[in-house]
């Protein structure tokens, strides 16, 4: 179903895995702790964040969040077996994942928002560099991004389905909340991580499903010519 090139995703898959694990390596470095901070800065639709202290909500978030990241793979393993499907599929799960976690480093970092608790004053997040990296959501786009390339992985190998759209709403959609809630993101954070989240968990699998219909194109000899056959 899906076209691979262990060069072409093996490349893409290590260097996003790199945009990935070096920042974190190097945030104390990076990272600019700045706050207290005036809440005036704050875009008003945002504001209501600051104060939201939840630790059951960011205990929930965490566990939506790994869940979403450990289960498709291992129901793909059940389902399918250690088959060619099901390495296609982990593939471009774990291509996927590594595209977005990139994307989200590099707008952390770049941006270095310090998040509502770290606005609120909070002594335990005033001097964490983890506070400062509020734009945009890795929970919510991770959330997103796995659950979508899920859906649409499922709705490629076994036709149109409901619930694994469903799930992907729901679950994207609770995770966003309880970051919210938790005080670590403001609303803001993470509509566009979910926005991201599933444009990259759609381009993936879909780039990779075309790439399989042009490899199907043939060219067929004929007496008196040349024929064209593959799906378009």
């Amino acid at each position: 179903m899906f076209s691979l090139s262990p060069a072409v995703d093996g490349a893409i898959i290590g260097i996003a895995a790199l945009g990935n694990v070096v920042p974190l390596a190097l945030q104390d470095r990076i990272v600019r702790e700045r706050c207290p901070c005036d809440p005036s800065e704050v875009p008003g639709f945002d504001r209501f964040a600051i104060g939201l202290h939840s630790d059951a909500a960011s205990r929930a978030s965490d566990w939506t969040r790994n869940l979403a990241l450990i289960v498709p793979p291992i129901a793909g393993l059940v389902a399918l077996g250690p088959t060619r499907a099901f390495f296609e599929d982990a593939t471009v799960f774990a291509e996927a994942l590594a595209v977005s976690g990139a994307l989200v480093n590099l707008a952390k970092y770049t941006v270095q928002r310090p998040i509502p608790r770290a606005y609120a004053g909070d002594p335990d997040q005033l001097r964490e560099p983890g506070a400062y990296l509020a734009f945009y959501s890795s929970h919510a786009t991770m959330t997103f991004t796995a659950l979508t390339d899920l859906a649409w992985t499922m709705r490629l190998r076994y036709g149109e389905q409901g619930w694994p759209w469903a799930v992907a709403g729901i679950l994207g959609t609770s995770v966003a909340a309880e970051r919210v809630l938790a005080g670590h993101h403001f609303l803001s954070d993470v509509v566009v991580g979910a926005a991201i989240g599933i444009a990259v968990g759609t381009a993936v699998p879909l780039l990779h499903e075309a790439s399989a219909d042009r490899s199907a194109v043939s060219v067929r000899g004929a007496m008196r010519g040349v024929s064209i056959a593959g799906t378009f």
